[in-house]
């Protein structure tokens, strides 16, 4: 039975300033210069979040950022301070499907997740971890005795980010999924599918956005546009823009009636 509805939502510059941004500045990093190596290693080759990731790995070694365990960043989270309304809106959701009567016959379920090519443990650290039903990022792996943060163990690239669309597509959890990712490949019928795709709303502001933006259903998609250039690139994509003036939960895009789950 489909009767699940997935908002699904980039972090960065969407649901909060950006996170590596802030990361970096609690730790004086100067941003032009770190950023600006960063694009040279993105045109010598280098796909943008492992050159980023791999460059806060090597100032962590070398002592300037103070964040070297996975633990610290996740405690650093909770200084990372969403737009407003973020924190409430997934909420607000929930109570305006389960007040829907029509919804509420229907076994409607809403969902909500974070697709970011960020830091994964900074992310779930802040307020939003609470608030959603998984989150996916970029990861660093740890040392076994020390715990310090010694690579890059996972990053989230433009298309990357459609591979957790699938996960949620075809039911895999996210413990699943990071034990099995090869999983994502599972073919399974479409009807047999756990969110169907025109069940999914997704949320983001900017060209790591654009595969998701396609996968989706056309007019599901909303551009948070923050008014800031994007770290690499301004762009506006999706088929509507999010006003952070107004509650997200009255911008999504409305049905006429619940989704049908026979």
């Amino acid at each position: 039975m489909q009767n699940t509805i997935a908002i699904i939502c980039d972090c960065d510059e969407t649901l909060a300033p950006d996170t590596t941004v802030f990361l970096l500045d609690q730790n004086n990093v100067n941003q032009k210069s770190f950023w600006k190596k960063a694009t040279s290693m993105v045109e010598a080759g280098w796909d943008p979040p492992l050159a980023y990731m791999t460059m806060i790995v090597e100032l962590i070694k070398a002592g300037k950022i103070k964040q070297d365990t996975n633990k610290k960043l996740s405690e650093l989270g909770k200084a990372v301070r969403p737009y407003d309304g973020v924190p409430d809106f997934i909420a607000e959701l929930k109570t305006s499907i389960r007040e829907n009567r029509d919804f509420a016959d229907a076994g409607i379920n809403l969902e909500s997740y974070i697709i970011s090519s960020g830091i994964e443990d900074l992310i779930k650290g802040s307020n939003l971890g609470r608030h959603f039903t998984d989150i996916f990022a970029g990861r660093f792996a740890e040392d076994a005795k020390t715990g310090q943060i010694t690579s890059v163990k996972s990053s989230v690239t433009f298309t990357e980010k459609t591979k957790f669309l699938y996960a949620i597509n075809k039911g895999i959890s996210g413990p699943e999924l990071r034990r099995q990712p090869y999983r994502v490949n599972d073919a399974i019928a479409k009807e047999e599918r756990r969110v169907a795709f025109e069940y999914m709303v997704y949320l983001g502001d900017g060209p790591s956005d654009i595969p998701c933006f396609s996968a989706v259903e056309p007019g599901r998609q909303l551009h948070q546009h923050s008014g800031r250039r994007h770290r690499q690139q301004g762009v506006r994509a999706g088929e509507g823009q999010a006003d952070n003036r107004r509650p997200l939960h009255e911008q999504l895009p409305q049905r006429k009636r619940p989704p049908s789950h026979a």
